[in-house]
């Protein structure tokens, strides 16, 4: 990594250690961040009468809940992987 990669990437703290994010992970982090941020606006839209706190609550047990509904149905398995292969085909050589 350049020092030019190196002032892009982003440093992640975590409660037991310290990581250092490429530039490419941590413009991927800032998109699902971003995605998370929508879908909690659309909670909102669900019930307005729910605080900020409790409308990102429940966009955490949507995207928990997700993680179960890909485990279980194999045309989401198959799709994911269609997706993942899409994305490795868009990786700089």
């Amino acid at each position: 990594m350049n020092r030019e990669e190196e002032i892009k990437a982003a440093i992640v703290v975590l409660p037991d250690e310290i990581l250092f994010a490429s530039p490419e992970e941590s413009k991927a982090s800032q998109a699902a961040a971003f995605h998370s941020h929508q879908l909690t606006e659309f909670v909102q839209t669900v019930d307005p009468e729910l605080t900020r706190a409790e409308a990102i609550s429940l966009t955490a047990v949507i995207i928990k809940d997700a993680l179960g509904h890909f485990k279980e149905d194999p045309e989401l398995v198959t799709q994911l992987k269609q997706i993942a292969e899409q994305l490795r085909g868009l990786r700089k050589s």
